[in-house]
């Protein structure tokens, strides 16, 4: 008589890659990562922008050069969503995690209590990305129903357009103080994240980070100041 065996297969072995992003600490580094990219992009984006002070010629012109330049932009384009998907997604994955281990509130105060940044990064982060959309539909794509009146090829009018809607100012100015608080906290945080550890060396960053984070809002928001001023026409 024989006896049927029955086999079962092993299971797949998970790659590195997959447990490192399943970690708490993998998923802390890849935000870290894309957060400075991220960083690095706005900066350089509100720089770009600021040229709108110096009139149509010039910001028109800074306009057509990135437009021209297909390889670097598609590029660009490409790495930054990339980044901001991976950005976004580990820091909803942690917020959620942290919100499932702790659903209640610390009853005694922490020695180190949060921020009002370190508070909102998960809203802050999620205001920061509707407005990406929006924005890009608005001065980016020129979807008729964002912004009726685009004029493809007219950066300079389209940016005036665009801040001279109530709405949209405001919308704009809410989201940049949100990208304030987002990187006060992020920029100080992507240092532990990191394994960078030097109390020593703490206070230093988090004013760093804050004063970085509070420029680069301001920085932001003169722009649709600078039309509602008059400035920018």
């Amino acid at each position: 008589m024989s006896v049927a065996t029955t086999s079962t297969a092993a299971p797949a072995k998970a790659s590195r890659l997959s447990v490192f992003w399943d970690s708490q600490v993998g998923k802390k580094f890849v935000s870290a990562v894309t957060g400075i990219l991220l960083f690095v992009f706005v900066l350089g984006h509100v720089l770009g922008n600021m040229q709108s002070f110096q009139g149509a010629e010039k910001f028109n012109a800074y306009a057509h050069f990135l437009q021209t330049t297909k390889g670097l932009l598609w590029m660009t384009r490409i790495v930054m969503l990339t980044a901001l998907v991976l950005h976004a997604t580990a820091g909803i994955q942690l917020y959620l995690k942290a919100r499932a281990a702790r659903p209640q509130p610390y009853r005694v105060p922490l020695a180190n209590p949060a921020t009002v940044s370190s508070k909102t990064m998960i809203w802050s982060g999620l205001l920061m990305l509707a407005f990406v959309i929006f924005h890009l539909l608005d001065l980016t794509i020129g979807a008729a129903f964002v912004h009726s009146g685009f004029v493809e090829g007219d950066a300079y009018v389209n940016l005036v357009a665009t801040f001279r809607s109530v709405g949209k100012v405001i919308f704009y100015g809410a989201s940049v103080i949100g990208l304030g608080l987002h990187l006060s906290h992020g920029l100080y945080s992507l240092w532990q994240s990191l394994g960078f550890r030097q109390p020593l060396w703490t206070p230093t960053i988090t004013k760093a980070a804050l004063l970085i984070g509070a420029f680069l809002a301001l920085a932001y928001l003169s722009i649709p100041g600078g039309v509602v001023a008059g400035l920018i026409r």
